[in-house]
């Protein structure tokens, strides 16, 4: 009978196959030993620090992976007294092992890592396998879905579930802080019109551009442009009273209008924006009623014949 092909036959356990193994895994590990110091690393780990600018040579063998941490911790790195913390208790037996993800940037990349830390089942000795695994593709796709979640894929702005976020979180630091929230609403004058005359894709496109210039007239960090649905869109305006409110929206309204977006006979895309502006007491009464009074104004808008800013409790706008 022939033998077999030479792969198939039996191959002793050695320490040369234990090594393969342990720098062919994609992970960096490093095993450290009860002090902390680093007493093995894997290729991975080496190529890390390769990445991370340290030389190919660079002596790990001997250096205290616990005192890196606490230098980079008195740095104030939270993350790595978290890490540290995590490592001990493995080291002491208080748990079997520990995990936490934690981001990584480079330069050029944004980059996160899950650390893991394991006790070796090695009785004459105590110690643990410290690896770190790249789920930079994973936190992106993560990231990428939540955008999705929380925005308007026509315009790019903030969609209503967002808005309600931020609305709540600028409630609550108005009532902090007692500084005043201002909120513009906003409608496209007739657009069911230009939908009648140019269609739907046209519609959205004229959409597109008109939550682009409310983005680009909205740029301070507590400014938030948002999209409601169909042609509602809205401004939430932290840290702005009426008067700055209604300058803002003036100033939109402007931009929309230098779109030149004609349809019809003569006819021009533009906007009407009702403006309100309060200091918040309560976090729901607060809320609803910078809402209800945006919405009143801007239906005074539209019935004083649109294109136009209407202050809430401003008799004269």
């Amino acid at each position: 009978m022939n033998a077999g092909p030479p792969w198939t036959e039996p191959i002793p356990v050695s320490p040369v196959l234990h090594t393969l193994v342990f720098n062919s895994v994609q992970e960096q590990i490093a095993v450290i030993d009860y002090t902390g110091t680093i007493v093995d690393v894997n290729a991975a780990w080496i190529g890390f620090g390769v990445d991370n600018g340290l030389p190919a040579d660079y002596g790990w063998l001997g250096a205290n992976y616990l005192d890196v941490l606490a230098g980079a911790h008195s740095r104030g790195d939270d993350l790595a007294g978290d890490a540290a913390t995590g490592i001990l208790d493995v080291l002491n037996d208080r748990r079997a092992s520990f995990d936490m993800e934690y981001p990584c940037h480079s330069p050029g990349e944004a980059r996160w890592f899950v650390m893991r830390a394991t006790r070796l089942a090695i009785a004459s000795q105590r110690l643990v396998a410290v690896s770190h695994y790249n789920i930079t593709e994973r936190k992106l796709a993560e990231q990428r879905a939540e955008y999705l979640a929380l925005h308007d894929p026509l315009t790019e702005m903030a969609n209503r579930r967002y808005f309600n976020v931020a609305l709540e979180r600028a409630i609550r630091s108005s009532m902090r802080n007692r500084s005043p929230v201002g909120l513009i609403a906003l409608d496209v004058d007739h657009f069911k019109n230009y939908n009648d005359v140019y269609g739907h894709p046209a519609g959205d496109d004229c959409l597109a551009q008109v939550g682009l210039a409310i983005r680009t007239s909205a740029r301070r960090p507590d400014d938030l442009p948002t999209r409601l649905g169909g042609d509602e869109f809205a401004v939430l305006l932290g840290g702005t009273d009426a008067a700055e409110s209604q300058r803002r929206a003036e100033a939109i309204l402007t931009s929309v209008i230098s779109l030149g977006i004609g349809y019809g006979d003569g006819h021009q895309v533009t906007l009407s924006a009702g403006v309100a502006s309060v200091i918040a007491h309560d976090l729901d009464d607060s809320a609803e009623r910078l809402l209800r009074e945006a919405d009143d104004a801007l239906y005074r808008a539209k019935q004083a014949g649109r294109n136009r800013v209407v202050v809430h409790g401003d008799p004269c706008s």
